[in-house]
């Protein structure tokens, strides 16, 4: 998958979150796509905008994902 569909997939989980506070059913591999984002663009906003939502659930359901909605 590319940059631009990996960017894509991460705007519409980010945008459900803070719209719906749904967490979607792939968040485990939202993770991965945000990790190789990250790995090409450091500053990139999407991707540490799921980075800190991934973080912050990961950490109040005792460090795994809830389960999906």
């Amino acid at each position: 998958m590319g940059q631009y569909d990996d960017l894509k997939r991460l705007v519409e989980a980010v945008h459900a979150y803070r719209t719906r506070r749904t967490i979607p059913a792939d968040a485990e591999e939202l993770d991965a796509i945000c990790t190789r984002i990250l790995e090409n663009d450091t500053f990139d906003e999407t991707a540490i905008e799921w980075k800190r939502i991934s973080d912050y659930e990961q950490e109040v359901n005792g460090g795994s994902w809830p389960k999906p909605d």
